[in-house]
């Protein structure tokens, strides 16, 4: 799963990570803010999960996984 949330502003990328999280245990989010990026990441990494950030021209995807 992937979950696009370039263009959109905090706190929705979280939002939408932290519903799709419920549902899936790898996915994929793009965002184009650091913002979203550290508090994405932070909320991941909370709970467990493992990420793996890529930058892009200014456009960061995490590859988020379950550790299990």
């Amino acid at each position: 799963m992937t979950i696009d949330a370039r263009g959109i502003s905090c706190p929705e990328p979280l939002l939408m990570l932290k519903n799709a999280l419920k549902k899936e245990k790898d996915l994929s989010l793009c965002v184009d803010s650091k913002n979203a990026l550290q508090n994405c990441e932070a909320y991941a990494v909370k709970l467990g999960f493992v990420v793996d950030t890529v930058e892009d021209n200014g456009e960061y995807t995490m590859k988020i996984k379950s550790k299990s």
